[in-house]
């Protein structure tokens, strides 16, 4: 993972931390819930900061998927070509070599006839 990666998400968990840490130290006093009120400016910032970093993080998830879709997609491009290859040196060495599973053929004419008998069948 990238440093500035860590740094976002270290941020994010701080601020959920500390969210989570202000609202259980005021959620049964009434007088630190108003005195939040007073100082709204400041929660306002840090719901800026928080919206800023959940910003940050879809656009590192955004950037990482297109990334792994272009990687996707040279991978498959790759294959097909390897694939191509593979077809190709298949059909040159099947063209080149003749077939070992033929048995030689035991009935047929031998070929001891003369030039005329050849002639007679040209016709």
């Amino acid at each position: 993972m990238k440093t500035f990666k860590i740094i976002v998400y270290s941020a994010l968990l701080i601020f959920h931390l500390s969210a989570i840490i202000l609202i259980s130290v005021g959620k049964n006093d009434l007088n630190f819930l108003l005195d939040l009120f007073k100082r709204m400016d400041l929660m306002m910032y840090g719901a800026y900061f928080g919206f800023l970093l959940f910003l940050i993080v879809l656009v590192f998830e955004w950037k990482h998927q297109k990334h792994l879709e272009k990687v996707e997609k040279n991978h498959s491009k790759e294959i097909n070509e390897l694939k191509a290859k593979l077809y190709d040196q298949k059909e040159t060495t099947s063209s080149s070599i003749p077939p070992k599973n033929n048995p030689p053929a035991k009935d047929l004419p031998s070929s001891t006839k003369s030039d005329g008998d050849d002639n007679q069948l040209k016709s």
